[in-house]
């Protein structure tokens, strides 16, 4: 009998390495495999008959860490990033916790508007923004009109304007694991807290909070490294002297053809999304959840 229990378990773990094969395939194939040609390319000379020299060097990365020009365009990245997440993660909370907690039949429906603006293309989402914070556009238009000012305002090509662009566009990205973390929130928890008399903010701070950690992180998570590699809202928005690393990339990598220069910087983006990324689920993943006595 035993024989028998160690032949069936056999063959499921047989089945189940046959069933990730494919997607680890694939994955090795156009993930691993591109990052690691890309990777050895960072480490050769750029020139400019050859594109890649066969020339092996570091000099792409001290280059880049020994000009203040580049190291501004990492560190106004990252604050924008920055920025971006904590906005977002402000306003999708509630709009999640709504959704979560709602018992109308149209629940659907504002998922489904959640989601709608996902199926229009980043470009013409954030055309659409040309238009509103243009100097003629609509924000400026309608306080022209009812005399707030007195002149149009500068909105765009201004800081303002490309995260406001990324918080309109990765929004859905933050909402959508903030409600499937406050979903799994027993609501008699909630109901019991507030019996006892605790007041919302309470009930908030010790209850509510605590348990949707995860999905507040992997929301974080995502917009962050979506806002930090983020190329046509910047380029749009964004005025021409502050670039981002997803638009200086592109641009090394097209305009100049500077491949090597252009993946060393792409992986020095991608090392400042990952580093701080893993230190965060790393903290998180070891430490309990505490719920703290309600007074």
């Amino acid at each position: 009998m035993a024989e028998r229990k160690d032949g069936q378990v056999f063959t499921a773990g047989r089945s189940t390495l046959l069933l990730l094969a494919a997607p680890v395939a694939l994955l090795a194939m156009f993930l691993l495999v591109p990052l690691s040609l890309l990777l050895l390319v960072s480490f050769h000379r750029y020139d400019p008959r050859l594109i890649v020299s066969p020339v092996w060097t570091p000099e792409n990365y001290l280059r880049f860490f020994g000009d203040p020009y580049y190291r501004n365009v990492l560190l106004y990245t990252l604050r924008i990033a920055g920025v971006t997440s904590g906005a977002a993660l402000v306003i999708a909370y509630p709009l999640a916790y709504f959704l979560a907690r709602t018992t109308s039949r149209f629940k659907g429906w504002c998922v489904f508007l959640l989601l709608a603006p996902l199926m229009v293309g980043i470009i013409v989402r954030t055309y659409g923004w040309l238009v509103v914070l243009g100097r003629e556009g609509t924000i400026n238009s309608l306080l022209l009109s009812m005399g707030v000012i007195h002149a149009p305002l500068r909105l765009l090509y201004t800081n303002g304007a490309v995260t406001l662009g990324l918080i309109e566009v990765l929004l859905p990205y933050m909402v959508l694991p903030l409600l499937s973390a406050i979903q799994k929130v027993d609501r008699s928890v909630e109901d019991a807290a507030r019996s006892l008399g605790a007041p919302p903010a309470d009930v908030f701070r010790h209850i509510l909070l605590p348990l949707s950690v995860p999905g507040i992180l992997t929301g974080v998570v995502i917009v962050f490294t979506l806002s930090a590699g983020a190329i046509v809202t910047p380029a749009l928005l964004g005025s021409p002297r502050s670039q981002t690393m997803g638009t200086l990339i592109y641009q090394l990598m097209t305009a100049t053809l500077n491949w090597p220069f252009g993946s060393s910087a792409a992986f020095i983006l991608l090392a400042f999304e990952a580093l701080p990324t893993i230190v965060l689920l790393t903290l998180i993943q070891g430490r309990p959840i505490r719920l703290e006595a309600l007074r």
